[in-house]
């Protein structure tokens, strides 16, 4: 079984007004189906002006049009279209 606290992303997204928070879905062995911080492009510090790729997968009810991403240490992004 995985240690979530090597497969867990903090990464959330909330929905319906910040009424719902989404957490990313983990798979059966409870494994985030997340880049996680054990992927090759995973950084402990981003510096102003680097990019990394990260994603996670989620599931949200289908009248959700838009959602607020929130990532620890920055601030939330708001309206993101999903379709």
């Amino acid at each position: 079984m995985y240690s979530n606290s090597n497969y867990f992303s903090g990464v959330t997204i909330t929905s319906h007004n910040g009424t719902m928070r989404h957490h990313p879905i983990m798979d059966e062995n409870g494994g985030c189906l997340c880049s996680g911080n054990l992927s090759f492009d995973f950084k402990e510090e981003i510096h102003p002006g680097e990019q990394v790729a990260y994603w996670s997968m989620y599931s949200v009810p289908e009248d959700v049009d838009t959602i607020t991403l929130e990532i620890p240490g920055f601030e939330p992004i708001e309206d993101i279209p999903i379709s």
